[in-house]
């Protein structure tokens, strides 16, 4: 799903940025505490600020990001990352073969979609011991007016993502938080 005009134009400002430089991505990657390498796909990259954050944390790292908004990616294109390549793409139906990847990270984008179907296409491109990194929004952040500007498509408790994960061959390795949450789980 592409996401409303108003929130589009909030995720792709400059305030969002650094809001996602200063405060919230220094916290997934403490959160993450790893040092990956390997291949990995980011769903729901937008125009690529995350995508940056992610391939200059990670520079060992070789991304594949995907968006389901085309102009989103295009935008995205224009950003040239050793270590990351750009695609539009839907996450309920990844065009990926099975276990291609060692990582999937999704930043804040479940919620647009079916985030049960797109857990089930994580798990299947995902290869057995890989890890899935996802930041999202529980159900309790959309109230009003906030669900004026920023309308879901899909709503969930972190416990219900994390039920989710576990009916689909994840093992939840540690979470954080409830509103903006994280999750680390390792297919197995």
């Amino acid at each position: 799903m592409e996401m409303h005009k108003f929130e589009k134009f909030f995720v792709n400002s400059d305030l969002c940025n650094i809001i996602h430089k200063r405060f919230i991505f220094p916290s997934f990657f403490k959160f993450i505490d790893k040092n990956l390498n390997g291949k990995a796909l980011e769903i729901g990259c937008g125009i690529g600020k995350t995508t940056e954050f992610i391939a200059k944390e990670y520079n060992k790292l070789n991304i594949i990001a995907i968006d389901y908004d085309k102009e989103q990616i295009k935008i995205a294109n224009k950003n040239k990352f050793k270590n990351a390549k750009f695609s539009q793409g839907d996450a309920t139906h990844l065009k990926f073969k099975n276990s291609s990847f060692d990582y999937v990270i999704e930043s804040n984008s479940f919620h647009h979609l079916d985030y049960k179907a797109a857990i089930k296409e994580v798990s299947r491109v995902l290869k057995n011991n890989g890890t899935f990194y996802l930041m999202d929004v529980s159900q309790y952040f959309f109230i009003w007016p906030v669900y004026l500007f920023f309308p879901p498509e899909s709503s969930f408790s972190k416990r219900e993502f994390i039920n989710s994960l576990e009916d689909n061959r994840f093992k939840l390795e540690k979470s954080k938080r409830n509103l903006l949450f994280f999750i680390a789980a390792r297919k197995i």
